[in-house]
């Protein structure tokens, strides 16, 4: 399935799949603050303009360093977004234990309705249920 590219940049990208009604997010590296990701709400709201409610979003934080608090609250931003715009579920790749923690502790803030997995076949195939 064809996917829309909103937003690909060093730090991070954004997809979606309108014919799953399914959003894309690889967060990679470190981010030393929310100056390096200028246009992250922006590219967010543009993302959810192009999807239905009921959504899904797959997030592959498997390259993702821990962010700094106010990065952190960057994210918390995000999620409302998705959660005003109607996000179902979220599947959350995830290797590194610390950035693991912290994103539970951002989405346990925001009631993100939120799972983690190691595979992005078995986060797939949870989204699609």
């Amino acid at each position: 399935m064809p996917s829309t590219i909103i937003r690909e940049s060093k730090h991070y990208s954004i997809s979606i799949t309108p014919e799953k009604n399914r959003a894309y997010l690889k967060i990679v590296g470190f981010w030393r603050s929310p100056e390096v990701v200028p246009d992250y709400i922006a590219d967010w709201n543009k993302a959810v303009s192009l999807l239905n409610k009921g959504f899904t979003l797959l997030t592959d934080a498997s390259e993702m360093k821990t962010h700094p608090q106010e990065v952190r609250k960057l994210h918390e931003q995000a999620q409302a977004i998705l959660l005003k715009n109607g996000v179902r579920k979220v599947a959350e790749l995830v290797k590194d234990e610390v950035a693991e923690m912290q994103l539970d502790a951002v989405a346990k803030t925001t009631q993100f309705p939120k799972r983690n997995f190691r595979k992005a076949e078995d986060a797939e195939r949870w989204l699609d249920e």
